[in-house]
């Protein structure tokens, strides 16, 4: 702010020699200052008249790609209740025209109306009771905006690294919200709309699985900021400790499903166990490698994609 008010101070005095005082200028002036600038001109003092700058009108624009580093940093466990709201959040992304997928322009700017995810039954004991109060019931998909400047949106919501979302979406769908997939043959599966089997359950950018989000579609399909709200919310959840189903599921040898652990919480977003699998065949474990390898090479950078 300091820095700002210096660049601007040689602007704020000039000398008005010939030029006359515009009215504007003297309706906020007391009698008493009026007086002494009119015997300062009878005496032939010269006047210097102190004004206050307009602030000036910043026009921030660019298509710029997002660094290689990303713009967030992973909150930690135990954050979630300080978290930004969405207007917060939305307050938090950095602004570019740059969009590699122009196909989803309809989807970027698609908000859901009233988007409420079902709750799960707390007696049940399959996930923490906070996770419907912090993840469930702050899904909203309320944002419009690039590709990019929704990852963003979503990471700053949920206190995640937005370069591992890049590298999710990768995985997914390539960052084509259009995509869908987990196709199934029984007709009775069909969600509304579908009349002819195989139907998709899983839809958008992160590959969200319909059945596993009641409540979700069809946002889920038509809006990109709901779906990556979705998958925002559950890495959060789950790597606060809540998805307690988790602890039954996955290979023992890597130890049981505990906070702290996100890219488990990648893997476990593909197969729904914890580290399960070898890297080298179809598992939770081989879609985390290939996620951190996307992660690292960051294909988001090169140009044409």
């Amino acid at each position: 702010m300091s820095e700002g008010r210096n660049a601007l101070a040689p602007k704020a005095l000039e000398r008005r020699p010939s030029r006359p005082l515009h009215l504007k200028r003297l309706l906020g002036w007391s009698v008493h200052h009026l007086l002494l600038l009119v015997l300062a001109v009878l005496a032939g003092w010269t006047v210097y008249v102190v004004t206050t700058p307009e602030p000036p009108q910043v026009t921030v624009s660019g298509a710029w790609r997002p660094p290689p580093g990303g713009y967030r940093q992973l909150e930690p466990v135990g954050s979630y209740a300080r978290l930004p709201d969405d207007a917060t959040a939305a307050a938090m992304v950095h602004r570019s025209s740059w969009e590699n997928r122009p196909g989803n322009t309809v989807s970027n700017h698609t908000v859901p109306a009233h988007l409420q995810l079902r709750p799960t039954v707390v007696r049940l004991r399959a996930y923490d009771p906070k996770w419907n109060r912090y993840v469930l019931a702050r899904v909203s998909g309320n944002y419009k905006g690039t590709t990019d400047e929704i990852i963003q949106w979503a990471a700053a919501k949920w206190g995640l690294p937005d370069e591992t979302l890049r590298a999710v979406a990768v995985m997914e769908s390539d960052w084509h919200q259009d995509k869908d997939g987990d196709f199934v043959a029984d007709r009775g599966r069909c969600l509304a709309g579908y009349v002819q089997a195989p139907c998709p359950l899983s839809f958008g950018i992160a590959g969200v699985r319909s059945n596993s989000w009641e409540g979700s579609f069809p946002a889920i399909r038509d809006s990109t900021a709901a779906n990556l709200d979705v998958l925002g919310g559950w890495l959060r959840g789950c790597y606060e400790g809540w998805v307690w189903w988790l602890k039954d599921h996955g290979n023992a040898s890597r130890g049981q499903y505990s906070s702290g652990d996100l890219w488990g919480c990648v893997g476990a977003w593909y197969s729904g166990d914890w580290h399960d699998g070898a890297a080298w065949r179809p598992g939770g474990e081989d879609y985390i490698q290939r996620a951190k390898q996307w992660y690292a090479t960051k294909p988001w950078l090169r140009p044409g994609y």
